[in-house]
């Protein structure tokens, strides 16, 4: 039999007497795909964290690269033949693809030349050709698709095993999580490729329908324990939460109610602003409109312009028959909510508390006699967090401890206790676990049967398709289609995205 490449035996990990990891047991063999699966605070982050040499694991615990017991702290996981690729890339935007793989790797040299700017290339080319790519390596990573940044990364991370990846481990945490379904495709496809020539790949995601694809098998843990190993081929991904969660999780998305109001909450006509032109569509009380595309298409510029994150230079935007003229403060007057796509980034204060982030937009209601009542306050926080199911439920605790799961609802908590006519979602669900993409999903229902219109700018095409009423599919900065509730499905909406493309040709404007 193949000896594993990676063997993890009675890895345990505790931190201040707390218990975050117990007795896991993992192989991983070359040329496999391994997906790693769990909510967030299952211990995956854990168990990467020991493998990379961050975290040292409790006495008893044995993990063999390549055949080679390792001691602990691992030192360097490169020198054992392994590589590890974080969600976040750690890639320089102004600089070039040769240089964002020579900065940690070491580049060529030449004789008279600190480095051989003609070799480094020419090993990055056919780096790149093994698995199928034609990547330049003079261009910018910042003029880079998000598909081919991570790309670039793991292309850096083959370099540094020093060759093609044969008998090498490499670690992905999260590497579609950001990037539309055509993207990922090409993402997954490499993985399978590099599996081919030799690598064993782990792949670590929240998206179930994609490691069901790409995986050969799926490891799945549950509050720091293994709990099964499963092909899978012979998996569902209903059958992979219900183990993720401990108990079934029934169906996944919320009932998609039929929608008959005709009160039209936001209009939309000739939107203008740099890739965007001439948009226009509306949106009705209790409706849930999506919107998507292709990556670069436009869509997610759209939420700032309505919400008067970016000033746009044609165009109408009307909430409740009143204009918003582009401003930030107009828009909320005119009740309007944003919850943007990096919530770290755009909404959240990382220093503060659960509390603080929360209660920030809301301290009127607690001011009383020239001072914030304590007591309002905690009331409020505590009946949010038991509606919102936010957990742990410490609202004292910095927001930087939450999963992104419980950060997003935190977010929509605040947002929604504005009571918004029209919420503007973008990317609600990206970066949370199976359990909370469900309850986040239901709350945003909430909002509609509450009488919100509701906006969902989306890459996740099986959501909208789920959730939405209507969809709307964005090509060159302009709607090419608006799909009623008799035309919705993931199969329809993916054609009339790619639909013209070849030509370079996008659609009409479709109200």
């Amino acid at each position: 039999m193949t000896e594993p490449a990676i063997s993890m035996r009675n890895v345990a990990k505790s931190f201040t007497g707390v218990t975050v990891l117990r007795d896991v047991n993992l192989s991983v063999f070359p040329g496999e795909v391994h997906g790693l699966v769990g909510e967030n605070g299952s211990g995956k982050s854990t168990l990467v964290k020991i493998l990379g040499g961050i975290h040292v694991p409790d006495h008893g615990s044995r993990i063999t690269l390549q055949g080679e017991e390792v001691t602990f702290p691992i030192k360097d996981v490169r020198q054992h033949g392994v590589a590890i690729i974080h969600q976040d890339l750690a890639l320089v935007e102004g600089m070039s693809v040769a240089d964002n793989v020579g900065i940690s790797t070491g580049y060529e040299r030449w004789i008279g030349s600190p480095i051989s700017s003609r070799h480094e290339r020419a090993i990055i080319r056919d780096l790149a050709k093994r698995f199928g790519l034609d990547l330049d390596p003079n261009q910018l990573v910042g003029d880079l698709s998000p598909a081919e940044r991570s790309v670039v990364a793991i292309l850096r991370g083959l370099r540094q095993l020093g060759d093609d990846g044969q008998n090498k481990v490499i670690v992905l945490d999260e590497p579609t999580a950001a990037l539309p379904h055509a993207e990922s495709i090409r993402l997954l496809e490499l993985l399978r490729t590099m599996a081919r020539n030799g690598t064993a790949v782990i792949y670590i995601s929240h998206r179930m329908n994609e490691v069901l694809s790409v995986c050969d098998r799926i490891s799945v843990l549950r509050s720091g324990q293994l709990v099964a190993t499963v092909d899978a081929a012979a998996a569902t991904a209903s059958q992979i939460v219900d183990l993720m969660l401990g108990y079934p999780i029934g169906e996944f998305y919320p009932e998609k109610h039929v929608h008959t109001n005709q009160d039209v909450r936001l209009q939309v006509r000739s939107l203008t602003h740099g890739g965007i032109t001439d948009l226009s569509f509306e949106a009705h009380a209790g409706e849930i409109v999506g919107v998507t595309g292709l990556a670069g298409m436009g869509q997610d510029e759209i939420p700032y312009l309505l919400a008067g994150g970016r000033a746009r230079l044609a165009g109408e935007v009307v909430v409740d028959g009143r204009p918003v003229d582009g401003s930030p403060r107009s828009a909320r007057l005119a009740g309007m909510g944003l919850v943007p796509g990096n919530r770290q980034r755009d909404a959240l204060w990382l220093l503060g508390s659960a509390s603080e982030n929360l209660t920030l937009p809301h301290l009127g209601k607690f001011w009383r006699k020239f001072r914030i009542h304590p007591a309002r306050e905690r009331e409020f926080v505590e009946r949010e967090f038991k509606g919102f199911s936010v957990s742990p439920t410490l609202p004292s605790l910095e927001i930087s401890h939450f999963s992104g799961g419980n950060q997003q609802k935190i977010v929509m908590s605040r947002i929604l206790r504005l009571e918004p006519g029209v919420l503007l979602l973008h990317e609600p669900s990206q970066g949370v676990d199976a359990g909370a993409k469900k309850e986040i999903l239901n709350i945003v229902r909430a909002a509609a049967d509450a009488g919100a219109a509701v906006v969902i700018f989306s890459s996740d095409t099986e959501e909208v398709a789920q959730v939405c009423h209507r969809v709307l599919i964005m090509q060159y900065g302009s709607s090419s289609a608006m799909l009623s509730p008799g035309e919705l499905s993931e199969e329809r909406i993916l054609s009339l995205s790619q639909r013209g493309l070849s030509d370079g040709q996008g659609g009409s404007n479709a109200a």
